[in-house]
């Protein structure tokens, strides 16, 4: 007997809405989480960069002065003007200190790999954790429906505490223990009428 292939357009993707959105918020919790980390890390980060760069032209510039000023107890014009003038070199240079650019890359790596890194562990452990909790049901549904396929009829599906998929199991089981029963009043039947009757009701 042949039959048709049906083709099904999905126009809702909220199937299971319970299901999904636990699953949607059980990953968007702790994104959010992870996300507001990032944020608060930049933004800490940001603050030490500023505090450290000014930090440290405010110390460049207090060396320079005292070093072009130290003998001078009463220095002219003409030297608070070179002073000036020095200081302004190092500003307009300060930018392209190879050192202090290094050392800000650095830091930024840093704090972006560790970020990162974290991300990558907590995508890693939520994925491992969720898809634990259907693997193991969709395992299990495989092994008795080749039970079934070679005629064990005995086997029904039990999940563990906190597994997914416990109303399809459910109604595979139900599917198993229909299927077994009307099994067990064929091979019981003494007539064949009664078997005739049996086999009416199937639709093959």
């Amino acid at each position: 007997m042949s039959q048709k292939s049906l083709t099904f357009n999905r126009t809702h993707f909220f199937i299971d809405r319970k299901f999904q959105g636990r699953y949607l918020i059980s990953f968007l919790l702790p994104m959010i989480i992870m996300l507001i980390f990032m944020l608060c890390t930049l933004y800490f980060t940001t603050q030490t960069m500023i505090t450290t760069t000014t930090r440290t032209i405010r110390s460049d510039i207090e060396n320079k002065i005292a070093l072009e000023l130290q003998d001078q107890t009463n220095p002219s014009v003409e030297r608070y003007n070179s002073v000036i003038s020095g200081i302004n070199d190092y500003l307009k240079n300060f930018s392209s200190n190879k050192e202090f650019r290094k050392g800000l890359l650095v830091s930024l790596l840093w704090v972006f790999g560790v970020g990162i890194l974290l991300v990558i562990i907590q995508i890693v452990m939520l994925t491992v954790f969720f898809s634990h909790k259907i693997a193991g049901p969709v395992y299990r549904f495989e092994k008795v429906c080749h039970e079934m396929i070679h005629g064990n009829y005995t086997s029904e599906i039990h999940l563990r505490k906190g597994d997914e998929l416990k109303n399809l199991a459910s109604l595979l089981n139900e599917v198993i223990r229909a299927t077994r029963e009307r099994l067990s009043s064929l091979k019981d039947a003494k007539t064949e009428e009664e078997k005739k009757e049996i086999v009416s009701k199937f639709q093959l």
